[in-house]
This record gives C-alpha cells, sequence and structure tokens, in this order.
C-alpha cells in the first residue's frame, strides 16, 4: 500500500474538481465583485482535497489491516541511520530516482503555469464580459468557464500522461517492520503470504530487498535496506512465500 490514488479516488478527484469548478463559475457570473477571491478558494479547495486523501491513506494503513499484522509476532525492524547511509552509498539509486524528479518538477510547472493563467485570463474575463454588448448570462458562464476548464484539463492531461509514462516506481521504505503477517513501513502495508501480484528482488551488493508489486502494467518497487538483507530475505520467504524472486550478487 502507498500513496496513488486508486480508480475510485480518480473518479471522486474529477468529480470534485468539476464540483469546484462549477461553483466557482457560477459566483464569478452572479457576484463578479468577488472574482479577485474565487483564485484563493480554487488553491485552498484544492489543498484540502489533498490533504483529505492523504489522510484517507493514513487512515487505512493504520487501520484494519496493519492492526492485524502487529498482532503477529515482530521479526525485524529497520535501523533509520543504516538506511540513510546505506542510500547514500547506492551509486544507482539516483539515476533510478531521476523519473520521479522529473515527474515532480513538471507538476511544479504546471502550477507556475495556473498561476500565471488566472489573472492574465481573468483580468480579459472581468473586462470583457462586462463591456460586450451581448455578454448574456450563457456567455458569461462560457467565457468563466473557459478560464477554469482550461488550465484544469492541462493539469488533468500531465498527471494522466505522467503517470503513463512512469511504469516503474522506486519508493525507499524510511521505516518498516516485518511480522510473520505481513510488512508495515512509512506509507506501506503488505499482507503474508504474498499474492502474485508481488514478488521479490535482492541485492547483495547493494544491500536491499524490494517487494515489487506489478498491476495494471506498471510497478511500484518498495525498497527495504538493510545490511542484514540476508536475514530479512529468509524471513519474507519463509512468512512471504513469494512465487517469483531474483536474486542479485
Amino acid at each position: 500500500m502507498a500513496y496513488q490514488f486508486s480508480s475510485r479516488q480518480w473518479i471522486f478527484s474529477i468529480a470534485y474538481g468539476q464540483s469546484i469548478i462549477a461553483i466557482l463559475t457560477i459566483v464569478n457570473v452572479f457576484y463578479p465583485q468577488y472574482l479577485n477571491y474565487t483564485f484563493i478558494v480554487f488553491i485552498i479547495g484544492m489543498v484540502v482535497f489533498t490533504a483529505l486523501m492523504m489522510k484517507t491513506q493514513l487512515k487505512h494503513i493504520t487501520g484494519k489491516e496493519a492492526k492485524e499484522i502487529k498482532s503477529g509476532r515482530r521479526l525485524f525492524k529497520s535501523k533509520s541511520d543504516e538506511i540513510k547511509d546505506l542510500q547514500l552509498k547506492d551509486p544507482k539509486l539516483v539515476q533510478e530516482l531521476k523519473p520521479m524528479l522529473k515527474t515532480t518538477m513538471l507538476s511544479f510547472l504546471s502550477l507556475i503555469v495556473l498561476l500565471a493563467w488566472y489573472p492574465m485570463y481573468f483580468g480579459w474575463a472581468r473586462g470583457f464580459v462586462s463591456t460586450a454588448e451581448n455578454a448574456d448570462v450563457a456567455t458569461k458562464i462560457a467565457v468563466f468557464l473557459a478560464g477554469y476548464e482550461i488550465p484544469y484539463a492541462i493539469m488533468m492531461t500531465i498527471n494522466t500522461f505522467t503517470r503513463r509514462r512512469m511504469k516503474e516506481t522506486v519508493q525507499v521504505i524510511m521505516n518498516y517492520e516485518v511480522y510473520d503477517k505481513g510488512i508495515i513501513g512509512t506509507g506501506l502495508v503488505i499482507n503474508f503470504p504474498l499474492d502474485e501480484n508481488y514478488s521479490i528482488r535482492i541485492s547483495s551488493a547493494r544491500k536491499f530487498v524490494e517487494v515489487i508489486k506489478s498491476e495494471r502494467g506498471s510497478a511500484v518497487r518498495y525498497r527495504l535496506y538493510t545490511r542484514s538483507y540476508e536475514r530479512l530475505w529468509d524471513i519474507i520467504k519463509r512468512y512471504g512465500n513469494p512465487q517469483k524472486y531474483e536474486y542479485e550478487k
């Protein structure tokens, strides 16, 4: 389990975004004096939505599944300092994380575009609807609606594009515990035995065990750094019973 939207959450995010856009468009049309404040409302709405989705994820990973796993016997506990040290010494990690960095930068750039778009477009829209002789309600709705829908569509396109391009991501788990019933970590809950979507990769040179979840054409590599990687692998092999694994020297 990681911080990723499911299909249901993705649909909900679209519905939420369209609801916010509809409300703000109505406010702009019938209460134009509040035009300067609608952008603030739009940003706050997106922040609140993100916070709620993250809270939902955190409730899940500290909920029933996590409690069930913790009811078992703890067999392994990570060391944060050791994980940080092994990360720094891993010569390939930076290269593996570059696609995620590019995605983050692209999202940041889309935010800059949004911040620039709002004053430019709505400054024009305010003047247009106030001076146009035939600017009826339908025209005003179309003008203001376009002001929200165009950047929203661009951001959604960028998000969809990056999600499809990111066929494989590496997620370094900075704090984790392994029980006889599963693995619990920062943003991670995995039950034992592992189902067919999971595979294991062990690297003796880089000192980690990866639990790889493959689903719908993409894969997330949950990386568990430890100098005791052989012991960790033995525990996962015994209690997780993985169907596929790869051992790298």
